[in-house]
């Protein structure tokens, strides 16, 4: 081995640091890659997309919302089904409700992974139904050949939750019984190879059997195929005729976001708001966006303008916020030459420019109860007059006003006129903050990496399933703009190549949000001991503790007799025992995500220890 002079270790060293790091599952992750060398999501990567957030109620895999269920009330539900709709109907909707949630699955693995084949995130799909606590799957044969479109699959599915329900209310059957299952498989695979692939289960617990067997081809490759139809929702492959073709397309996939500024949500509180905005668009009525800070409003504004009637007539808009209380008047209205000292000319203010269009008042709750008064007679009369003029000027003006305080409190304090509230609250419409629109959190961070990536020529790898769920369940006291801010320095931290990491958002080298709870790949619960920077709206309180597992807190003596091993192997490694202690700091940090105290619980050592070596780096 040999010496560095540069006061770095050299590759040598280098590589056995990695050989003891990677001992520590908790502690070394390889970034460059999510996949094994054989380009299959690991077990423990796929763990890793789970998030917990206890205090919102809510559970995350691979960046969906979930729920956990009774393995009877769930039995309680497929009986009712069973008895309301009968055997076959029961059969179809159980098993499109399957089809649905493997399709799903499958779209989202696929922008998980975007770098992985068919084969290897295929694989990705058992493992998920695992993960999801339906079937433990056992792989008895799997084939597929993308360049001349061969797909077989076959597995055993021991402990079926679905056979086991079906079994606790009926007894054995003369039918398999895992109706949803296979709907699963059949969606998971028909959506990821964009071809209509059908499962059938040849063998099931349900009828007797030590377990159930399935074996999924193409559509085209079975006969009798007209029953399997009748229960899947496979219209789209149909209309598109793959089944009869053997075609492939590409790769299942979350649409692709545009680079212009553009509304993007699937979540139900996002979803109502806009279905609002669509019935009052074609209207000529006022509107009030209300929300926080943050949240879209100006966004919302656009997007209304443009559904309108008027979209081919101007936009104006005006911050509020921004103006002091002497030039609201002539931004407002306009002025005429030598109103007042410095008005060399005459020019129309923003009612006037605005006039057959649009007029966006953005932060209005922020103006005096001067300047309502005349916004409210400029609204009542549809004229105005310029600051210095004489004439009466019609303006025809919609306008869209947005606020982040509640107005009908500042009407009650005094702050904000009543009859000026009235007349801009025809039509309000409240933008919820993205705490309460979480589904929406993965669709917004791949809008704004792709976004950034071409604006700063930046080309990373993507986003580590750790900051997903950092980020799913992390407050965002600035709403979408703070979202948009993290991932842009993100990118910029991130080098090309690279999977952005919550360690790549830090600020002053603490990370503003922190992993949250999840699970090791082991299925223990596992927390980092502190949330620095988590801004929650619920006080912590004894009852909202949770157990977690050891974790880290277990590795610190093999951890400390590994650094008694390399202690007066200095010479040997090339490189001292301060610079090793230095590496396993940096490289507990990263894991981390900059937090020193779980970075230091990591070590086996106190914060303070940890923080004296970091100011003597």
């Amino acid at each position: 081995m040999t010496n560095t002079t540069s006061g770095k270790p050299g590759r040598a060293t280098d590589e056995f640091l990695r050989h003891i790091l990677s001992r520590q599952k908790c502690l070394i992750v390889d970034r460059a890659s999510q996949f094994d060398p054989r380009g299959l999501p690991s077990a423990e990567q796929l763990a890793e997309t789970v998030a917990f957030a206890p205090q919102d109620g809510s559970i995350w895999l691979c960046g969906q919302r979930m729920m956990l269920l009774q393995g009877a009330a769930f039995g309680a539900i497929r009986r009712e089904l069973i008895e309301a709709l009968g055997i076959d109907k029961a059969r179809g909707l159980l098993t499109r409700i399957g089809w649905q949630a493997g399709a799903r699955d499958a779209a989202q693995v696929s922008e998980q992974w975007p770098d992985g084949d068919h084969a290897s995130l295929y694989s990705a799909g058992p493992r998920l139904h695992m993960l999801e606590g339906m079937v433990n799957v056992e792989v008895v044969r799997f084939e597929i050949d993308s360049g001349i479109g061969h797909f077989y699959s076959e597995f055993l599915w021991h402990n079926s939750l679905e056979a086991e329900q079906h079994i606790a209310t009926y007894g054995l059957s003369n039918e398999p019984a895992c109706w949803m299952e296979i709907g699963y498989a059949s969606g998971y695979a028909s959506s990821l190879l964009g071809r209509l692939v059908v499962f059938r289960e040849q063998e099931c617990r349900a009828t007797g059997k030590h377990a159930c067997r399935i074996i999924g081809k193409p559509a085209e490759e079975w006969e009798d195929l007209d029953a399997d139809l009748a229960h899947l929702d496979a219209g789209d492959f149909l209309s598109r005729s793959t089944y009869t073709a053997g075609l492939e397309t590409e790769l299942a996939e979350l649409p692709e976001m545009p680079d212009e500024p553009s509304m993007v949500g699937v979540s139900a509180a996002f979803v109502a708001a806009t279905q609002l905005l669509e019935r009052v668009a074609p209207t000529q009525a006022t509107v009030l966006l209300t929300g926080e800070s943050g949240v879209g409003k100006e966004l919302f504004a656009r997007t209304l303008h443009q559904a309108s009637p008027r979209r081919n007539t101007p936009l104006v808009a005006l911050n509020c916020a921004t103006l002091p209380e002497s030039l609201v008047e002539a931004e407002l209205f306009g002025v005429e030459r030598g109103a007042f000292t410095g008005a060399e000319r005459s020019r129309p203010g923003r009612f006037e420019r605005a006039s057959g269009g649009t007029l966006f008042l953005d932060e209005i709750g922020t103006l005096s109860l001067s300047a309502q008064s005349k916004i409210l007679r400029a609204l009542q009369e549809g004229e105005i007059e310029r600051v210095g003029g004489t004439t009466p000027i019609r303006v025809d003006v919609r306008v869209i006003a947005a606020t982040n305080v509640d107005l009908r409190r500042e009407v009650a304090e005094g702050r904000f006129r009543e009859d000026l509230f009235y007349r801009l609250n025809v039509f309000p419409i409240h933008l919820p903050p993205l705490r309460e629109r979480r589904e929406d959190i993965p669709l917004l961070m791949s809008y704004f990496l792709r976004k950034f990536s071409a604006r700063h020529g930046r080309q990373l790898a993507g986003i580590s399933a750790r900051l997903v769920n950092a980020l799913l369940t992390y407050d965002f006291p600035g709403n979408i703009r703070e979202l948009q801010n993290l991932i842009e320095r993100g990118v910029i931290a991130a080098g090309d190549g690279e999977v952005m990491d919550v360690f790549h958002l830090s600020e002053g080298g603490t990370s503003p949000v922190s992993p949250p709870v999840g699970l090791t790949a082991e299925g223990r619960l596992s927390a980092p001991p502190e949330m620095t920077g988590r801004r929650s709206s619920t006080p912590a309180t004894p009852e909202r503790s949770y157990e977690v597992s050891r974790g880290a807190s277990d590795e610190a003596p093999e951890l400390a007799s590994l650094l008694a091993f390399v202690s007066g192997r200095e010479q040997a490694l090339g490189t001292s025992l301060e610079e090793i202690e230095r590496l396993l700091v940096q490289l507990a940090l990263e894991r981390s995500g900059g937090n020193i105290t779980a970075a230091a619980q990591m070590l086996g050592m106190s914060r303070a220890q940890v923080s004296y070596r970091l100011k003597g780096k």
